[in-house]
Formats: C-alpha cells, structure tokens, sequence
C-alpha cells in the first residue's frame, strides 16, 4: 500500500511540472558561443542580466535571456547563430490593440490575467501579445495577433 502511495505521489509530481522544464539550463555569459554572446552584450545596453538559460523553441534550442532595465524587463530569445528570435515585454492591457483587447477579455471572461507580454519580433514590430491567465482554478495560454487573431508560439 506504502510503495502503491509513492508511486501515485511521484506521477502526480511528474505531470504537474511544466512540459518544458526538464528542458531548461541555466548557464553563464561565459558558456555561451560567441555569437550569441556578443547579441547578449548589444542587447544588454544599461541593463542587468537576470536570468541566462537554454530552452526550446519551435523544437530548436534556443537561449533566453532576461533583462532588468530600472523597474522594466524584458526577454529575448536568441538561436545559436546570435540572431535574435523574439522580445518580450510585460504590457498593461489598456496599451493592447483594441482588436486584440477584445479577444482577450472575452476569453479570460470572468478569470484573472497573470501575465500579459507583447512578443515582438527582431525589428520591434509586435507580432503577438501573449496572456496568461486563471479561470475556474484552471491556468490558460494564448497568444493573440495584434487584429484579434489566435497566434501561433
């Protein structure tokens, strides 16, 4: 019974973590190959590096990189080229396009937004916004076009 107990325990464990944290490394500025180290560096500009990690994106290996810039920060994802992927900036929802907004309150409904980031592409254009938010107990995703379409990651 003890041993059938611990079992259910670690499986409950084991799919209540995030699909892709086993896939997440934290690393130093050191560690990285030079490319992507000089985009951290351009990309850094005043800033304080918080976090340094592998991940995984569109099933590529990817480093994200958070940056803390005064009270405002930012994450970019960056492929082992040193080409910047992605930019993502927490955002307040007032400041989301007006299609997009839309879509967002009707799908968080009478839920909770936990987190809202413009993903942005390399050159600053919004491409996405991406909320996170809770409902009924249970956390959702979506990623919404800046005309109120659903997003591909």
């Amino acid at each position: 019974m003890r041993a059938s107990l611990i079992l259910v325990m670690a499986v409950a464990l084991v799919l209540a973590m995030p699909a892709n944290s086993a896939a997440k490394r934290s690393l130093n500025l050191a560690d990285l190959p030079a490319a992507v180290q000089k985009t951290v560096l351009e990309q850094e500009q005043r800033a304080t590096i918080l976090r340094l990690e592998t991940t995984s994106l569109n099933e590529q290996e990817v480093y994200e990189v958070q940056f803390k810039d005064g009270v405002s920060r930012r994450t970019v994802l960056i492929d082992s080229k040193g080409t910047v992927l992605q930019i993502r900036e927490k955002i307040a929802l007032s400041k989301v396009s007006p299609a997009a907004r839309k879509v967002i309150e009707s799908s968080v409904g009478n839920g909770k937004i936990v987190g809202l980031e413009t993903v942005k592409s390399a050159s600053g254009l919004i491409a996405a916004y991406q909320v996170k938010f809770k409902r009924n107990g249970a956390q959702s995703k979506l990623r919404i076009s800046p005309d109120g379409r659903l997003a591909p990651e």
